[in-house]
Formats: structure tokens, C-alpha cells, sequence
């Protein structure tokens, strides 16, 4: 087996980001296997005995009827956060700061409504065809036009139109002064397409054509085998900054976390990149020879949603009594297994640099719940145990728990807390079209337990209701101004400022409430490479990983 240095990576700047961006990614990567043959002359896999190639377990999600660079959940998983065969403008740092990538430099106008950029100017797609600012502005513009999942959303509101300067050089017209959103979330999550592929595309869902997974990226798609449901990348030759640290990517799918985790400590796979397995499962990992668990933090939280149409959720006081009576430290416990922390009241986890320490973490006081509970006058009338409201009804709600086993678990531990305040707190599933409609569309729930990634997503996305894009309930002016104060920060300074002001609101009118401050667990075996550059709560694999990683000297 040959070996090859790897390339280092950017340095992780002092100024380090928030994790605003991530609407579109609570989950992690978890269907790279699926994608149909991208380039008809690749049909054949290249590897050799000589070959330096790594083995890479994931374990959720079936095979889609279509394959492609645009179709969910590929659109995310192989190409958003990891940057494997397609890229965008910028890539995300391990602290997810915006690195430039594609666009090697980029300026803000003074009034934060526009982004002028400037692309390298040897990137070229896998088919040869040089990238350009007319891929540039097509992309936007398409997943804009499409409705392309929350991305789309977000540019069909936000974005005005893209302006081509020369081959190499754009301008992005904003509707609204939210430049520095758009760098810190759109770069790195809406990855470049090829116009020469795509323009002849009505509907890129359903598209199935082989050139529908050319990128630029430093991995090219070389073919799926289903019988093995394996999939095989192979390096780009081409690719702009170099050759990446390995010559290849085996991508075998599991239909269970136990049989990934199996095969790792059998050392059939590397390494498994997936959502971070359970803290439960962590034991079964510890000891293993020739394997190493990396445990590191997490950005994304479980969130309990309340529905402010409803009495007596839209009371503040009542909200304080539901926190109140939440046995924080059992659920890090029994489900996270001790790996987590107590959350704070203004939800940010402490990785998060934009996290308030000054803020208190939430208390488990049953009391107190019990107290608030009196004072508003919510009693148990009949002695059945759950308390009664002035008109004589029982404060008994379902809580949604989004068909997740975990989430119905949460769920479950919550019914028993809140009983002992005198609160029935029913667990409730359905088939995932139904919950969705019940929360984007009717908003009909009562409370829904959600995962997110903060904090434009935890701090605002699923709570607020005055803005584009969110499916909240909350009507308040003074959230919606605090809400956009972050979007339109223009430094991050400034940002700074903004999210600790919300962050105040939430520990004041708790319009959501963090349930546990998570740790990731990534496990990999560290007999066979090292050098990975995570992503805080995503995993080991990222832009960076590829060119940093090399075999372990034997």
C-alpha cells in the first residue's frame, strides 16, 4: 500500500462561527451509497491492491427511487457539510466558520444587501468543463426557481438575482441586508451545479441521468453496486487544490446501527459516518482494540415546541412550570447515557461561541412547578391526579415525537415528570406526512419535541411566526425584532450582540426549552488512519478530512 502526505487544511480562524446555518442539516451524513452512476466512463471501480482507500460505514436512510446531486437526502449528506463531490462557494471549518473554496475571496457591500465574489479560476467539472460565474448565478437561481428543500425557501424570499461580471467574477443582489447570513449558511450549503447539465432540467427531483452527479468536487462517483450496497469514489485528478489524502472512498451501507458497529470492531469498515450512535451504545465500544471513540461537542439540541395558539401554552407562566418540572440530569442519563450536559435556559449549548455563560442552566424544582401551577389557579378538582383548568378541562396534551424512537423515548420520560405536577403529557406518532402537516402546515399540535441545530433554526425557526420560512407559533413584535436583528448582523460583533439579546428572550419567555446539551460519539479505527479534522457535532469527515488524513504507520 502506497501512502501520500496529506494536504493541510486552512487553519481554524480566531474568529470563530455560530452554527446558524443549518436548517437544512439536523440530520448527518447518511446516503452517500445511494446514488446512481454519475459519469458513464466511470463505470468501472479503479481500485487496486496499491490503492489507499478508505472503508466508510453508514447505516440510515433506503435507496430512493432517483439518483442524483439534487435529490434528498443526497443533496445534503454527500456533498452539503462534507464537500466529497460537490462544493460551494465556501466549506465549512470544524467550527463551521466559511472558508473560501470555489469563490476565493468575497466582499460585503456597506449596506449588507449585496456579496461581491471572485471563484479560483482552475476548477473545472468533472467532465472537464471549467466552472464560472455562469454556474454561479444558475445555481442560485435554480435552487431558488425549484423550490430546492430549506435552502430554496430561503433564496426564493431573500435572493434578488445574481449579476455576471466576467467569467470568474459575480455579484449576489439581496432582497433584505442579510449578506452575512447568506456567507456564513448559503456558501457552504448550496453547492454548485453544472448549467450545462441542469438548464435542460424541469424537474431535478426526478432526474436520473447518469451526468446528474458531475460536480467539482475532489471525489469523483464512479458506480453503485446494490447487491453489496456499496458505492465507490474514486480522487479527482483535477481537482483545484490538489490531490486528496486517499485514492478512494468505499461507501457500504448497513440497515442497522448494531451491524455497522459490528463490522467496525471487526475492522471491516474505518470508520462510521453517520449521526453520532447513542451514548448507550458507547460501551460496547470501549476497549476494542485498534479502535478510538471520539467524543467531542455537540451544537444540536432537542427541543420542547410549545403551539402559543393554544391556552394555557401561550402563558409564560405555565411554560415556567412545565421547565420547572423536567428532570434535566435523567434525561442526559437515560438518553444520552451521561454523555451531555443540563441545558441553559437560553438553549445555546456551550460549544457555541455565541452561547451566553452568564445565563443559568434550568432547574429541575418540583416545587416551584407545583407552585406556579397553584398560582394560576390550575387545580385538581376530581382527585384523579391531573390538574383541572378554571372551566373545569384537564391539562392533558399531546406532545408530538416526530416517529423517532429516541424522540418517543424523551417523550415517554417527560409524561412520567410532568404527572407528578399534575400535567398528562401523552406521546404522539403518525406517519411522517401527518406530523408534518400538523406542525408546517395546520399547526395543530399541542408541543412537539424537535431536533435543531441553533441557533437560527432552534432560536427562531420552529418558534417564531412573523418571519419567511418559520413554522412557529410565536407572534410577539419584540421576538420578531430580535430574530431579525440577527439575520441583518453585519460583523460578528455584531451578530454577538444580537443572539445574546435572544438568547435573553428565551430565558425570559421560554417559547422553547432545551432538553439536554448532547456529546457526539464518533467511532473509528485509529489502527488504520488518523489526522481527521471533525465537524463539531457532525462527525470525522469533512473538506479538511480529505486532505489530512493518512494510514497509521504499522
Amino acid at each position: 500500500m502506497r501512502t501520500r502526505k496529506g494536504k493541510d487544511g486552512p487553519r481554524r480562524g480566531d474568529d470563530f462561527s455560530t452554527i446558524m446555518m443549518i436548517c437544512i442539516a439536523a440530520s448527518a451524513l447518511s446516503a452517500i451509497w445511494l446514488f446512481a452512476p454519475a459519469l458513464a466512463a466511470s463505470s468501472e471501480s479503479t481500485s487496486s491492491d496499491d490503492a489507499l482507500t478508505l472503508r466508510a460505514g453508514i447505516y440510515s436512510m433506503e435507496f430512493p427511487p432517483v439518483f442524483n446531486a439534487l435529490k434528498r437526502p443526497s443533496y445534503n449528506y454527500l456533498n452539503e457539510l462534507y464537500g466529497a463531490t460537490h462544493i460551494g462557494l465556501a466549506f465549512f471549518d470544524s467550527d463551521f466558520a466559511p472558508k473560501p473554496c470555489l469563490a476565493s475571496k468575497w466582499e460585503v457591500s456597506p449596506d449588507g444587501s449585496s456579496i461581491e465574489f471572485d471563484l479560483v479560476e482552475n476548477a473545472t467539472w468533472h467532465d472537464g468543463t471549467p466552472v464560472t460565474a455562469e454556474d454561479v448565478k444558475f445555481t442560485y437561481e435554480y435552487w431558488r426557481d425549484n423550490q430546492l428543500y430549506r435552502q430554496g425557501g430561503w433564496l426564493n424570499a431573500y435572493l434578488d438575482n445574481v449579476e455576471v461580471l466576467d467569467d470568474y467574477t459575480g455579484v449576489i443582489h439581496l432582497k433584505e441586508p442579510y449578506a452575512y447570513y447568506f456567507i456564513k449558511s448559503l456558501f457552504p450549503s448550496v453547492y454548485i451545479v453544472p448549467k450545462h447539465v441542469w438548464e435542460k432540467v424541469e424537474k431535478p427531483r426526478d432526474y436520473g441521468e447518469p451526468d446528474g452527479m458531475i460536480g467539482c468536487g475532489p471525489f469523483i462517483f464512479e458506480r453503485i453496486d446494490r447487491d453489496a450496497d456499496t458505492a465507490y469514489f474514486k480522487a479527482n485528478p483535477n481537482y483545484f487544490q490538489g490531490l486528496p489524502a486517499i485514492d478512494g472512498i468505499e461507501w457500504k451501507h448497513f440497515r442497522t446501527v448494531d451491524s455497522a458497529l459490528l463490522a467496525l470492531m471487526k475492522g471491516e469498515i474505518d470508520v462510521l459516518i453517520d449521526e453520532s450512535p447513542e451514548g448507550v451504545l458507547a460501551p460496547s465500544l470501549l476497549g476494542e482494540k485498534g479502535m478510538t471513540i471520539e467524543v467531542g461537542p455537540d451544537p444540536g439540541l432537542p427541543l420542547l415546541i410549545f403551539n402559543y395558539k393554544k391556552y394555557p401554552l401561550n402563558v409564560t407562566d405555565f411554560r415556567k412550570a412545565v421547565s420547572y418540572a423536567i428532570d434535566y440530569q435523567s434525561l442526559v442519563d437515560a438518553i444520552q447515557a451521561g454523555y451531555g450536559e443540563v441545558p441553559g435556559a437560553g438553549i445555546l449549548p456551550t460549544c457555541v461561541v455565541e452561547s451566553n455563560p452568564d445565563l443559568p442552566n434550568l432547574e429541575y424544582n418540583l416545587t416551584k412547578a407545583n407552585e406556579i401551577l397553584e398560582s394560576l389557579n390550575f387545580i385538581d378538582t376530581n382527585g384523579d391526579g391531573i390538574r383541572n383548568l378554571p372551566d373545569g378541562s384537564e391539562l392533558r396534551f399531546q406532545v408530538i415525537a416526530w416517529n423517532s424512537q429516541k424522540h418517543m423515548r424523551v417523550a415517554e420520560m417527560l409524561n412520567t415528570m410532568l404527572r407528578k405536577a399534575g400535567i398528562e403529557f401523552e406521546p404522539y406518532t403518525n406517519e411522517l406526512p401527518v406530523l408534518q402537516k400538523m406542525v408546517w402546515t395546520d399547526r395543530s399540535y399541542d408541543m412537539h419535541i424537535d431536533f435543531h441545530d441553533p441557533y437560527m433554526t432552534a432560536l427562531g425557526f420552529a418558534t417564531i411566526d412573523l418571519v419567511p420560512l418559520q413554522y412557529g407559533t410565536c407572534t410577539d413584535p419584540r421576538f420578531s425584532e430580535l430574530y431579525n436583528a440577527t439575520m441583518s448582523a453585519k460583523d460578528q460583533e455584531e451578530l454577538s450582540r444580537a443572539v445574546y439579546d435572544l438568547q435573553d428572550y428565551y430565558a425570559e419567555e421560554l417559547p422553547g426549552i432545551a432538553l439536554y446539551w448532547s456529546k457526539s460519539i464518533y467511532p473509528y479505527r485509529s489502527d488504520r488512519f488518523e489526522g481527521w479534522v471533525p465537524l463539531e457535532g457532525y462527525g470525522l469527515t469533512s473538506h479538511q478530512s480529505w486532505f489530512s488524513i493518512k494510514p497509521v504507520d504499522k
